[in-house]
């Protein structure tokens, strides 16, 4: 059954497609920022089409957010600026969260001589075979635990709790915004610490044997090593690795609920 507001919006259908940009405003500033490989690929019809449904789950409900009176007004424009900038910071927990794996797959690429082997990616740009490795790995974990529907729920609730994005500019929750980025770097190296250091390893032995055998070639015999170390240890060290990453998703989810919802 339709709600009042709803039914008095679809009897008149320039205030209905009014109210329903104005609910998809914070979907689609989220869906705009998706991460790469798997975010960004998504078509951008399809983006609007999910951020449509979100509106419209909201504009069902028994309190739609309304917009406000004079939308083309400058109060109205940075009315807008502010839906957006609350979708972008939702998005922004979503990117550190899979940096945090392009970390990990990166420095372990780097380690064991696999920095060559790179992905080209239109969307991101390039990045290495690893790193695009942990980046799917992240999102089959994040769509497994139901993460997208953990972010559709901030999403929703986010209009209760910030009605405004004039909260979102405080001190205290922009220099939670501006941490991120370095809870991604030291989550990325976490993730990557248990292969890393076993490469670590290997790289010492390689040196000492190259110091008390000095003849020895160190490209004909390191490089081939350290792939072949990299390529044993991966298997073996990637059950760990998905659940630091796991980790550091159910983290940034949590740290978005505490920004958004307070």
């Amino acid at each position: 059954m339709l709600s009042a507001e709803l039914a008095a919006a679809v009897a008149r259908p320039e205030a209905f497609l009014l109210h329903l940009i104005w609910c998809s405003l914070r979907a689609g500033g989220a869906l705009a920022l998706l991460p790469a490989l798997g975010g960004q690929g998504i078509p951008v019809q399809v983006r609007v089409g999910l951020a449509a449904v979100v509106g419209a789950f909201l504009l069902a409900g028994p309190a739609p957010p309304s917009p406000p009176s004079d939308l083309l007004s400058l109060g109205g424009l940075l009315a807008v600026a502010g839906e957006l900038l609350i979708g972008l910071a939702i998005a922004l927990a979503l990117h550190a969260a899979f940096a945090a794996a392009l970390v990990a797959g990166e420095w372990i690429a780097q380690s064991m001589g696999l920095g060559f082997a790179m992905v080209v990616n239109p969307t991101a740009g390039p990045m290495s075979v690893l790193g695009a490795l942990f980046i799917l790995l992240t999102w089959g974990l994040f769509l497994a635990a139901g993460g997208h529907l953990l972010v559709v729920e901030v999403l929703v609730e986010s209009y209760r709790a910030m009605p405004s994005a004039a909260a979102l500019i405080e001190p205290e929750r922009l220099s939670v915004i501006v941490g991120w980025g370095g809870f991604a770097m030291a989550s990325g190296l976490v993730a990557a610490l248990p292969l890393g250091g076993a490469l670590l390893l290997v790289n010492i032995v390689i040196a000492v044997a190259a110091k008390s055998a000095p003849q020895l070639n160190l490209f004909a015999v390191g490089f081939p090593l350290m792939l072949a170390g990299g390529i044993v240890g991966l298997p073996l060290a990637l059950p760990g690795m998905a659940a630091a990453l796991g980790g550091t998703l159910l983290e940034l989810q949590l740290a978005l609920r505490g920004l958004i919802l307070g």
